[in-house]
């Protein structure tokens, strides 16, 4: 009897611990499952469907121009002279687009007059043109470090660098596009982000909303943009992206829903998800699936008995309802709600209630049986047919199973016989290693240990490279009691034959580290044999002064002899110790070892210059040749080689500012200011939007009356963690990026704003960048800040530069009549100081003319200057003109200026800048002091 309830009882152990493991097994997997790569797949199939059955159109704000098959034709083929990337920009700039974003590589030097051309035309867009900068690896190995490859220094410093890596998922599609990333420790924006306006230095990357149906994008070709057959109203007022479309140019991913897009194209749909507001956020899942478990668990243990109907219809309800709440939420809300999971838990749970219902223990132990049996077969056939030779060895080292291509890699010409030992037919090499392997395995036997060995062994045609990975496991016999005939553990070897891959690495190594043309190294070349010393050296960029004019003149022919004939005189220069190299274009490269001081840097960077003195022989013609060198002493302090570099090359840089020969040292205050530029460039938006930027206000004063007749807004900004930035910092810079706009866009809200407290007489001044008159919106602006603030027009004033008359176009004296239409006061700002002609300054819509304090600040001890003045005050006058005197610090320039006729005067004798409200108060004073008489100097200087 005893005997009999045993079994039994054994039989209800492991049924209630199979109970016990497969709901513990239901309730890991709502966390589990979503990290799995195939539940992951699943709901990026979902999202793809819920994406394609909710389309959305794009804004039609940016424009896609597209380099097709047609442009290829037409212009020719690619790469294309970058004049014709000059002329592009001229016409889209002419057709008044907003931002221009050029996904085109220029981080190498072509023909000098086309890069002068496309510099130039980058200059002339005012900063409103993004080019891309992006990492790369230039080595063949995974292990290389990423090279950041950007625009030259010719094109970035009149543009807006921005980012445009794309990283595929595991499935090779493309999702996602960086926002925000540190490069050389400085936050560097995405193009997305940069058109966008998209500024959040914390988000790393974003989903693509692929709803967006990327055919509603506009879509032009770039041989129509040059051709002129695209109407300006197309593309007016719009963000612009140029980029590859032609199959040929392979600029294609592949992508959901769509299949195959072009990278420019989902440059400009990352836009659209920025600008729409379709920034896809998840929604949190597990908890929904631990309480779909919980349930299931609830209701199988209960309700198992019943019918199977009650669950499937409660299941088919739920999937369709959760299916179009996910839909809903992704539609309206920009919601995503990964439902994958939640149906994997489902089905487990169904598993789970037949195993209650119909008992599946013992039909568990058959499948486990069958199972096994197939495992082996499919064992025995991977090892049979891989490519790559699988041996397996006992604990002896004898063979008990090997592919059929095992005797070809190790050119055999008989196969290998089961139960052969290892040192029979294997590379010696080999057998070592194993026997390595084995001497680790011995102190912890229960462990899995694994080596990967490169061999290096001799062939038929030359030396062969074998690449093996060996893994010791331990083994026991079937139900864990003993030792089997295998031993205590097995060995599995895989072979794979690298040979070609190692010489087309080497021959790829090569190819980075010399230069075709001169048998020099190249700048990786260069900074790898620097590194491989472990010591400091001396660099010096050299530059020869117009070798693109000697190019044009002899021929690319004879200019690359004239490369060549340099590059070995500067080789022998370097002698044994010294390293030579060509970094780009016509600029090479000597690295002497040794950190020198001051002095030694200035004799060795003369001793090159000497190099030149001589002339050059080129086909019986003698060539003299100027140079510029940037150097630099390259120690740690200043990071590794490619720095050393760098540095050098900015020095070149500053060099190149001098006429004929000369040289410059490394000045590391160039670099900082270069970084700190980045930086305020990545935070002007974040300013803006935290309320960092506010204004202040100069007073300007009747010169007769003694009243304060306005005030001139001055913008400031107050950084949390770097103070006060002077507007002479940033100012540059936010014209530089197109960002001046908004800015001005808030001057004038918040000087409208500040105005209307104040006395009706009193008026506000607001200083407009030439920046705004090309590229942003002013009288929209100007009219909206009115509106909101309901002050007359009459009281706002504009000041304007001289610079903005550079290129007189009919456009801006178009914007000019329109202003004084509108109401508002014109000033010239700061005249005297840029380019003014007497032939057009009486045809502008002027209202007034600020003399310039350089003038205000020498008139009483320089005669010239006091005739100057005077003759400007005329000229004002004879125009109809009020005239503001600017820099006024003492009471004797004040009578000058009253004397000569002077309307008004803005300087420190009257007040420094100040609040709002400081200024009404201050204009309370003013008229206390006169009421209604002329007061004098002294008392108006102390009331300011």
């Amino acid at each position: 009897m005893t005997d009999s309830i045993r079994p039994a009882s054994g039989f209800l152990a492991r049924l209630v611990s199979l109970r016990v493991a497969m709901i513990a097994v239901i309730m890991a997997l709502p966390l589990l499952l979503p990290s799995l790569s195939v539940v992951q797949h699943l709901d990026n199939d979902l999202m793809a469907y819920r994406a394609a059955a909710a389309p959305r159109a794009a804004s039609g704000d940016f424009v896609f121009v597209a380099i097709d098959k047609k442009s290829l034709t037409e212009i020719g083929t690619w790469p294309w002279p970058r004049a014709v990337h000059a002329e592009l920009i001229d016409r889209l700039v002419a057709a008044g687009v907003q931002d221009i974003f050029l996904d085109i590589d220029f981080s190498t030097p072509s023909q000098p007059e086309h890069d002068s051309r496309l510099a130039k035309a980058l200059e002339e867009a005012g900063g409103g043109v993004i080019l891309p900068i992006f990492r790369q690896q230039f080595g063949a190995r995974s292990a290389d470090p990423l090279t950041v490859t950007a625009p030259l220094p010719i094109f970035a410093d009149h543009s807006w660098p921005a980012l445009v890596d794309v990283a595929l998922d595991d499935d090779g599609l493309l999702r996602s596009f960086p926002v925000t990333e540190i490069i050389d420790g400085i936050p560097t924006q995405s193009a997305p982000a940069v058109l966008a306006g998209y500024s959040d230095a914390r988000t790393g990357r974003l989903e693509i909303d692929f709803s967006i149906r990327p055919e509603t994008v506009p879509t032009y070709s770039v041989a129509d943009i040059l051709s002129g057959s695209i109407g300006r109203d197309a593309i007016d007022g719009k963000s612009v992206v140029v980029g590859a479309y032609a199959t040929e140019l392979k600029d294609l991913f592949a992508v959901p829903v769509y299949g195959i897009l072009s990278g420019p194209m989902l440059h400009v749909m990352a836009t659209e998800t920025l600008v729409q507001d379709r920034i896809l956020r998840p929604l949190r899942t597990k908890p929904i699936g631990l309480l779909l478990a919980a349930l299931i668990i609830a209701y199988t243990l209960t309700f198992h008995r019943q019918s199977l109907g009650v669950p499937l219809a409660a299941s088919a309800a739920l999937l369709t309802i959760a299916e179009a709440v996910s839909f809903l939420f992704y539609k309206h809300e920009a919601l995503v709600f990964h439902t994958a999971s939640l149906w994997l838990v489902f089905a487990f749970g169904f598993f789970l209630l037949m195993a209650e219902k119909v008992g599946l223990s013992g039909w568990l132990a058959e499948l486990a049986v069958t199972e096994n049996r197939d495992i082996r077969r499919v064992l025995k056939r991977i090892i049979n047919d891989s490519i790559d030779p699988v041996i397996v060895l006992d604990q002896k080292r004898n063979l008990l199973d090997a592919s059929q291509t095992l005797s070809g890699v190790l050119e055999r010409d008989e196969a290998v016989v089961r139960g052969s030992n290892l040192s029979a037919f294997a590379p010696p090499a080999l057998t070592e290693a194993l026997l390595s392997l084995e001497a680790i395995h011995i102190t912890e036997p229960q462990q899995i240990h694994s080596k990967t060995v490169a061999l290096d062994i001799p062939g038929r045609k030359g030396r062969r490279h074998l690449e093996a990975v060996i893994t010791i496991s331990p083994f026991e016999s079937r139900g864990g009691q003993g030792l089997s005939s295998v031993g205590s553990h097995v060995t599995c070897i895989s072979l794979r034959d690298v040979t070609a891959r190692r010489l087309y690495e080497t021959k790829l190594e090569e190819m980075t580290r010399i230069d075709d043309l001169t048998g020099l190294l190249t700048r990786r070349g260069l900074i790898d044999a620097m590194a491989a010393t472990g010591r400091g050296f001396s660099v010096f960029a050299i530059d020869r002064h117009r070798f693109g004019h000697l190019n044009e003149m002899l021929g690319r022919e004879k200019g690359d002899g004239v490369l060549q004939a340099v590059a070995a005189r500067l080789r022998r220069h370097a002698g044994i110790d010294g390293l030579t190299a060509r970094l780009a274009g016509d600029v090479l490269c000597f690295a002497t070892p040794g950190i020198e001081g001051e002095d030694a840097l200035a004799d060795s960077a003369a001793d090159l210059l000497a190099l030149f003195d001589t002339p050059f022989g080129i086909d019986g013609i003698k060539i003299e040749l100027n140079a510029r060198i940037g150097a630099c002493s390259g120690s740690d302090n200043l990071g590794h080689p490619g720095k050393w570099v760098e540095a050098a090359e900015l020095a070149l840089l500053d060099a190149k500012r001098v006429g004929g020969s000369g040289w410059r040292a490394y000045d590391p205050a160039s670099t900082l200011r270069r970084a700190r530029s980045r930086l305020l460039e990545a935070e002007l938006r974040t300013g803006l939007d935290q309320g960092q930027f506010f204004l202040l206000f100069q007073p300007q004063v009747s010169l007769t009356s003694g009243r304060l007749a306005g005030a001139e807004a001055l913008l400031r900004w107050q950084h949390p963690t770097l103070g006060m930035i002077s507007p002479a910092e940033f100012i540059s810079i936010s014209e530089a990026n197109g960002f001046i706009c908004d800015l001005g866009q808030f001057m004038f809200r918040e000087a409208c704003k500040a105005a209307t407290s104040w006395p009706s007489h009193v008026s506000v001044a607001v200083n407009i960048s030439p920046v705004q008159f090309l590229r942003g919106d002013l009288l929209s602006d100007i009219r909206a800040a009115l509106a909101a603030s309901g002050l007359a027009p009459h009281r706002l004033h504009v000041e304007i530069t001289e610079s903005i008359f550079v290129e007189r176009s009919e456009e801006l004296f178009s914007k000019l009549d329109a202003l004084r239409d509108l109401g508002v006061t014109i000033a010239l700002d700061d005249f005297g100081t840029g380019y003014s002609s007497l032939s057009y300054i009486s045809s502008l819509p002027l209202d007034k003319l600020k003399i310039d304090q350089s003038f205000v600040r020498e008139m009483v001890s320089d005669p010239a200057t006091q005739s100057i003045v005077q003759a400007v005050m005329t000229l004002a006058h004879g125009l109809g003109l009020k005239v503001v005197g600017e820099g006024v610090e003492n009471a004797l320039q004040s009578e000058m200026l009253a004397a000569m006729g002077c309307e008004e005067g803005q300087g420190y004798l009257f007040g420094r800048p100040q609040s709002a409200r400081q200024i009404q108060a201050l204009s309370a004073a003013h008229s206390l002091l006169s009421g209604g008489h002329d007061v004098s100097l002294g008392a108006l200087a102390q009331a300011g």
